[in-house]
């Protein structure tokens, strides 16, 4: 069957089963492999969590239904996408016009004084004109990351 399919055998670094790809997408450049995004905790690229730990080394649960006190990243924290791996997760509201990271947690190791402004660009869409940044685990972050946050918005 593989035969007939015209996919050809590639290594996938930290795997060692066979994997196989289509050669008209290794032929392609990557596209915004480099762009910064959230992820809904329903995106298929982390649904699955045993793949997730298994690929990405990144365990993630929607906490919308665990008490408030028991909750670790947030109630609708979403998955940072930076580079190809998952960076971290922010739980993002909004309060009028202002637009709010409840909490920003960044993976263990992961730590970069540039991940953060991208992913909110697109929620400038919201309509909004201020910025809020209640917690952030990394406190040396949080300058930066509200002055992106506020740059992203003007």
């Amino acid at each position: 069957m593989i035969a007939d399919s015209g996919l050809v055998p590639v290594t996938v670094e930290g795997w060692s089963k066979p994997a196989w790809a289509d050669p008209a997408a290794l032929a392609t450049p990557p596209r915004g492999r480099h762009r910064t995004t959230l992820l809904s905790p329903f995106d298929s690229l982390i649904w699955e969590r045993a793949r997730t730990e298994r690929i990405f080394g990144f365990t993630h649960r929607l906490e919308a239904y665990v008490p408030k006190p028991k909750r670790v990243y947030g109630y609708f924290a979403m998955p940072v996408l930076a580079g190809g791996r998952l960076v971290g997760r922010v739980d993002p509201a909004r309060a009028g016009h202002t637009l709010v990271a409840r909490q920003v947690t960044l993976a263990a190791g992961r730590r970069s004084r540039r991940w953060p402004g991208p992913w909110w660009r697109r929620r400038a869409g919201w309509d909004c004109t201020d910025v809020r940044v209640e917690r952030v685990d990394a406190p040396e972050l949080r300058e930066p990351l509200v002055l992106e946050l506020a740059r992203a918005l003007a």
